[in-house]
């Protein structure tokens, strides 16, 4: 038969004061290190904190972004029956106002874009080459720019830069559609009097580009030039 285990009064209260020592050193801990726990909480809630609002204050500024870049998009279309001169004022105006980012960074395409529909070709290379400086080959924006800068330089009747540039462009495709590129590279030797040059690139495009819907005037120009001077 098993023995009752007896728990007399004075076993009772060793067991109270065992327990009342554990709350004592909980205590202690507390009083020791409490200080160094609410100073790490109260540095982890302010991080956090900061942390949000700078993501509410970014989200606030790319709206504010994108709603001037909306007004710039309305402008230009409001003036697009009209001389570009109309709206480039007001369009630069609000250029003026952007942080730097992808919106600044359309926005000044749609200005060179204006000021080169203006032969205003030395603004629109400034603005065509400050995107094309911060923007890398492959991104779509930086091939924007240096498509302007070719354009507003063969504008500028700089033809030895455009075809630089040009080159430059069929040179690194990315992906982009060239057929233009090349027409445009072949169209500044020409100007430039260089009609070797001119033909081997019509030739390429030829060889490259053989069921383009314009590849009949490509043919027509390569006859031209092969021609009896």
């Amino acid at each position: 038969m098993a023995k009752r285990v007896k728990l007399s009064r004075k076993d009772f209260l060793k067991g109270q004061d065992q327990f009342l020592t554990t709350s004592q050193k909980v205590t202690a801990y507390m009083s020791d290190h409490g200080p160094l726990m609410l100073t790490s909480a109260g540095i982890i809630i302010v991080f956090f904190a900061l942390v949000a609002g700078y993501r509410y204050n970014q989200q606030m500024q790319d709206m504010r972004m994108e709603n001037l870049y909306s007004q710039m998009v309305k402008i230009n279309k409001e003036n697009s029956d009209k001389k570009p001169e109309n709206s480039i004022g007001e369009l630069q105006k609000i250029l003026g106002q952007f942080q730097e980012g992808s919106q600044k960074t359309r926005a000044s395409l749609l200005v060179a874009e204006e000021y080169y529909q203006d032969e205003q070709f030395d603004k629109a290379i400034a603005l065509y080459s400050e995107v094309s400086d911060r923007s890398g080959e492959k991104e779509l924006s930086g091939q924007l720019a240096r498509i302007g800068l070719a354009y507003s330089y063969e504008g500028k009747k700089d033809y030895k830069k455009a075809i630089e540039i040009y080159k430059s462009i069929v040179g690194n495709a990315n992906g982009f559609p060239l057929f233009d590129m090349y027409i445009g590279l072949a169209r500044c030797y020409e100007l430039n009097k260089d009609n070797k040059n001119a033909l081997t690139t019509l030739r390429e495009v030829e060889n490259k580009f053989q069921s383009h819907p314009q590849i009949d005037s490509v043919k027509r120009r390569i006859a031209k030039l092969s021609g009896p001077a």
